[in-house]
């Protein structure tokens, strides 16, 4: 079993990337047909190390929302600020 962030970062990872593009060679279409999918070979890590990677992933994606919501905060304080001249 594979934890969902795990596989989010294996299916971003050249390894995975370069099989699916050797699988997928000579066509256009941006779909994966299944057959591709079921040669793909996909590393089982520890369960440890899976959930490492997990948090880290979920964190990133924890500062990437404060980092959106502060930059907004600071746009409607220049806005504020601007507007009071």
């Amino acid at each position: 079993e594979i934890l969902p962030e795990v596989m989010l970062v294996l299916a971003k990872s050249l390894v995975l990337q370069m099989q699916l593009e050797k699988q997928t060679s000579g066509t256009i279409l941006t779909a994966v047909p299944k057959e591709a999918v079921k040669n793909i070979v996909i590393p089982i890590l520890p369960k440890p190390t899976q959930q490492k990677i997990a948090d880290l992933v979920q964190r990133s994606h924890s500062a990437r929302q404060q980092g959106k919501e502060l930059l907004e905060k600071a746009k409607r304080k220049v806005e504020e600020i601007v507007e009071k001249g």
